[in-house]
């Protein structure tokens, strides 16, 4: 009996100094953290903390329109965090490759990554409470963000799609051929 007492005792020592080892090799982010290994600024992580979105360290333009040229209906309605990327796939079929907001981030090579894009209406709102004007120190302004107008490549119709205020905060719609800003974001 004791001989099986020592064998678990044994085992659980190894167990929990295994997992501690573990424990010890997973990075720890923190919103605000400028890390050129994920190619950016984390401004979103998720409930393990080794996953999130993290947005470049500086706008990709000052003025873009969020088409090019052309009103449709790009179906890229989704708003929420994680919804990005793929409203900026459907802007990019429906649109093609000249320049414009989606295009200058589904084009973007930053900081050795290749998969950049334009951030919905949720990911544009969380950059600007985590890490812009509206966040809380000592991650206020750490996004190097404008007092200006940024496009999210979330669409209203085809006529209008949503941009944010990074003055005050306030999310609005405009129209697709007025210019804004472009931030582009990226998961890891």
């Amino acid at each position: 009996m004791k001989q099986k007492q020592n064998i678990l005792i044994a085992f659980l020592v190894l167990l929990t100094i295994n997992t501690f080892a573990q424990s010890k090799n997973i990075p720890k982010y923190t919103i605000g953290q400028n890390v050129p290994a994920l190619g950016g600024i984390i401004f979103y992580l998720d409930s393990t903390g080794q996953h999130g979105l993290v947005c470049a360290p500086e706008d990709q333009s000052t003025g873009s329109q969020w088409h090019y040229g052309a009103f449709t209906n790009t179906k890229s309605y989704d708003s929420i965090v994680g919804s990005g990327k793929a409203n900026t796939a459907k802007i990019i079929v429906s649109q093609g490759v000249k320049p414009y907001a989606a295009e200058l981030c589904y084009n973007l090579n930053l900081n050795g990554f290749t998969d950049w894009y334009l951030p919905s209406k949720k990911e544009l709102s969380l950059m600007f409470s985590n890490i812009g004007r509206g966040a809380k120190p000592p991650n206020k302004e750490v996004g190097n963000f404008a007092s200006d107008f940024y496009w999210s490549s979330t669409e209203l119709d085809l006529n209008f799609a949503w941009a944010q205020y990074f003055l005050e905060g306030n999310i609005f719609t405009d129209l697709k051929n007025h210019e804004c800003r472009v931030r582009a974001v990226r998961s890891f």
